[in-house]
Parts: structure tokens; C-alpha cells; sequence
């Protein structure tokens, strides 16, 4: 499954896409423990603190352009059809 990464998150990666190795029918929560586990340096930037329960305030994840907060959250489910886009704050003036 690809998730799609912008602005700082894609400098972390070194990559605009990420492939996260599922084969099957899954949660956000699930596919950002995989992201973590190919890139451990997303744990700091996307979780408050190790138990991956909370994503932080000002993370934005959309499944099928759609922001999991109007979703079940980490709980909701995805499969590998699905379009993921992780975006980050973003600031300016």
C-alpha cells in the first residue's frame, strides 16, 4: 500500500511515496506501525508517545481524500485500493 507523503514528511522519508508491504484489508493504526517500522523517525513525528494510540494534533491523514477525523480515526479501515495521504502542519505567513 502507498502512502503519499508532503512537505517535511517527504525530506524524513526521502521519498514522496511510501510502499508499505500489506496484503490485506487493515486500520490506519496498523499502517502507521508499519510506516514506523520502515521509517522509525515517524513514531516522534506522528504519535505523542510510544503506545501509538494518539496521533498528534496537527497530523493530517486522509484515506480516499478524506481526513480520518471525519472517519473512525486510527480504527478505520483500509485496503490496498485505498489512496493515503499523510500531511503535515503547515505554516506561513
Amino acid at each position: 500500500m502507498q502512502i503519499q507523503l508532503f512537505a517535511t514528511y517527504r525530506d524524513l522519508a526521502k521519498a514522496k511515496v511510501v510502499d508499505v508491504p500489506v496484503t490485506e484489508s487493515i486500520t490506519v493504526k496498523q499502517l502507521l506501525q508499519a510506516l514506523v517500522n520502515l521509517v522509525p523517525d515517524f513514531q516522534h513525528e506522528l504519535f505523542i508517545d510510544e503506545t501509538q494510540s494518539q496521533l498528534k494534533p496537527h497530523v493530517h491523514l486522509f484515506v480516499n481524500g478524506r481526513n480520518i477525523i471525519h472517519l473512525q480515526g486510527l480504527e478505520t479501515p483500509i485496503s490496498a485500493n485505498d489512496e493515503i495521504a499523510l500531511i503535515p502542519p503547515v505554516g506561513g505567513g
